[in-house]
């Protein structure tokens, strides 16, 4: 079996989309154990990128699909894309052979029996701008035409608020042999879209599949002096401080139209949390963007809340310093008690480990995924409640947080077994 994976990357710097890449691997290879995996469109040039998944080596083909302004690349989409069109005219197998060996991208395309689609959890949509929605479009477009059969992984849709955006997903949605949604209300809104009769021929409710996640040690972790100041009675507050809500959004004008000032808020919730008892605080970052895109970097907006306040908080706040993979931030991740996160997959990270977890939500994503656990209560929207309302409902929950974690140990286990199966409605014929 022979799997592309499309919206996924180890190398974006966001350990969310880092997570699902790992975790989709993950999936097909327990699907089909001797599965070859290939990542589609996420990278300039191709190669191998090797990875241990639970404990076993995978070698992952990198396939590289460009929009650069050198058309004439072999790799750029506007070659594949007169490729599939010349499939559909001439349709010859020795015809297709003869091109994919003038083409090395084209035959690794050629020999997929099937590509997967996550979008990396919530970019179908048009919500982070026009441009991300379009190049995801035109690679799950190019992968139509090559008459490879689709399947949309678990991941949140729309919203779409452009009338054209919303006929290009709703193309795609219907070319897909089967769409997963990672929440009810992403079947809800599908049904909007596009009518019953293909909510219930195509669509399937799976939890996210990063909630199987294997967190791994860190050959260091610098967290400052945390360790040497816990003792039996502090409780560690984990809190996410998302680099992009920090700054703004991607242009510093609030285009997610939050109703609260981001850096206000993070710093009423520390001094909230401070006024309680043994409290300790680790700020998490979750994305660690490559140079050029400071304005999404989460250790430089935790470095900017700790300089603020450790000197008001001696050895009671800190900072996570240093550079980690997605698997090792979740292992950092579990050493909270209590987590607060603004970044979708650090919260997941926290509640897969049985972390009572209030997610800080910039989108309606948040509600959903937390609702697949029964805890959709602890989520607080800065698009609809004020600082005040904020602050109060994490510093309830985390008066509540032993009976959050009653709840977590019921769901979790079954929403993980969940998450690994999600190829299990997957029949593909194919001949090797």
């Amino acid at each position: 079996m022979t799997v592309g994976v499309l919206g996924a990357s180890f190398d974006t710097g966001n350990l969310g989309v880092s997570a699902l890449t790992e975790c989709t691997i993950k999936c097909v290879l327990k699907q089909w154990n001797n599965a070859e995996v290939k990542l589609l469109g996420g990278c300039r040039v191709g190669g191998e990128q090797h990875i241990k998944v639970q404990d076993m080596e995978v070698c992952v083909k990198k396939v590289p699909i460009r929009f650069c302004k050198n058309v004439f690349l072999a790799r750029h989409f506007c070659i594949l894309l007169t490729y599939a069109l010349l499939f559909k005219i001439f349709r010859w197998e020795a015809f297709k052979r003869f091109c994919g060996r003038r083409n090395s991208v084209l035959k690794e395309i050629c020999e997929l029996d099937l590509v997967a689609d996550i979008t990396g959890g919530d970019s179908f949509s048009d919500m982070y701008g026009i441009r991300r929605f379009v190049f995801g479009f035109l690679h799950k477009w190019l992968m139509v035409l090559f008459n490879k059969p689709l399947i949309l992984l678990p991941q949140t849709y729309g919203p779409f608020r452009r009338p054209i955006l919303k006929m290009m997903a709703k193309y795609i949605l219907k070319k897909a042999s089967i769409v997963y949604s990672r929440d009810s209300e992403g079947v809800e809104y599908l049904r909007e879209i596009l009518g019953t009769r293909f909510v219930q021929d195509k669509v399937r409710l799976r939890p996210d599949v990063a909630f199987q996640l294997d967190p791994k040690k860190p050959g260091n972790i610098d967290v400052g002096n945390l360790h040497e100041v816990q003792s039996v009675d502090t409780i560690v507050v984990g809190l996410n401080v998302s680099g992009l809500l920090h700054n703004g959004g991607y242009f510093a004008n609030n285009e997610l139209k939050l109703k609260v000032n981001y850096p206000d808020l993070v710093q009423s919730v520390i001094e909230n949390l401070f006024q309680k008892q043994n409290v300790l605080i680790l700020l998490v970052p979750h994305v660690f963007p490559p140079p050029g895109h400071s304005y999404e970097s989460d250790p430089e907006a935790c470095q900017r809340v700790y300089d603020q306040l450790s000197s008001k908080y001696p050895n009671r706040l800190f900072t996570v310093s240093g550079q980690y993979n997605h698997n090792e931030i979740k292992y950092i991740i579990g050493m909270s008690d209590f987590f607060i996160g603004s970044r979708m997959h650090s919260c997941i990270a926290a509640i897969s480990q049985l972390i009572p977890t209030v997610g800080v939500a910039y989108s309606k994503k948040f509600i959903g995924v937390f609702r697949t656990v029964g805890m959709e209560q602890y989520v607080a929207d800065m698009r609809k409640w004020t600082k005040e309302e904020i602050v109060a409902q994490i510093s309830g929950a985390f008066d509540q947080r032993h009976e959050m974690v009653k709840r977590l140990r019921q769901v979790v286990p079954g929403l993980k077994d969940s998450a690994l199966g999600v190829f299990e409605d997957v029949h593909i014929q194919y001949d090797k």
